[in-house]
């Protein structure tokens, strides 16, 4: 096989992987890296996102891709088998997803305060199961990436998970709501600048029952007002 040549969006993004061992590529297997620039050229598709149904409170919402092919292959190696190499990149198009929301909404670029991105945190459960909280890692790129385009973020581990909820697969969204219901508190933290954006976080939406769970908790908590407040995932479900 040739060496892939992509060009867009998705080059930058390749080049940021930092690669521990020679691997395949996750999409299309060529030999020279783990997610290669034709496959992210192909995925990269930076969009604002409702479900259908959406459910009510879900702030606008930002996605970098579709959670298909290659994207969805680097979204489960990254989080249920600790590859971590793909971690820089996944941080990175959620850097992207976050830059179409700030473009995107109400607060004025020019006059936007600091960036506070509040990973969605995972049940405590899963947190010794993976080893580690892949999301709260994947913001942390996300704001590095964001900084060297010289927007102030920062991430805020603002929310705390108390209770895991049961495995979300096949349910709907209304039982999704359900079983979401008081799963998160925050944690004590200062509030934003009235001029801040607070972005939630996560790795992929479906319903988005979670995003609305999270987001409502810090909305109350710190008292923000509807045009401080965004979602951003890595990638959207299509649901059928």
């Amino acid at each position: 096989m040739t060496e892939p040549t992509g060009t867009g969006p998705a080059t930058w993004l390749a080049s940021l992987m930092e690669l521990l061992l020679p691997r395949a590529c996750i999409g299309c297997g060529w030999e020279g890296g783990s997610w290669c620039a034709d496959c992210l050229d192909a995925e990269l598709e930076p969009t604002l996102h409702r479900p259908d149904p959406c459910p009510p409170g879900l702030p606008t919402l930002a996605t970098a891709a579709t959670y298909s092919g290659s994207v969805r292959n680097a979204v489960l190696a990254a989080k249920e088998r600790d590859r971590r190499e793909l971690d820089r990149t996944l941080g990175a198009m959620l850097a992207t997803a976050i830059g179409l929301l700030i473009a995107s909404g109400p607060v004025e670029q020019r006059r936007l305060g600091p960036l506070w991105l509040v990973p969605v945190p995972a049940s405590p459960a899963a947190r010794r199961r993976r080893g580690r909280d892949h999301v709260s890692d994947w913001t942390e790129w996300a704001a590095q990436r964001l900084r060297a385009d010289n927007v102030a973020a920062q991430r805020g581990s603002a929310l705390r998970r108390v209770r895991g909820g049961l495995d979300s697969v096949g349910l709907d969204a209304g039982a999704r709501a359900l079983n979401l219901s008081g799963a998160f508190v925050l944690e004590p933290v200062s509030p934003p600048l009235s001029s801040s954006l607070v972005v939630v976080v996560d790795d992929i939406v479906t319903t988005g029952a979670t995003l609305v769970a999270a987001t409502a908790c810090v909305t109350a908590g710190l008292d923000l007002g509807p045009a401080q407040l965004g979602a951003a995932v890595v990638a959207a479900t299509q649901r059928r």
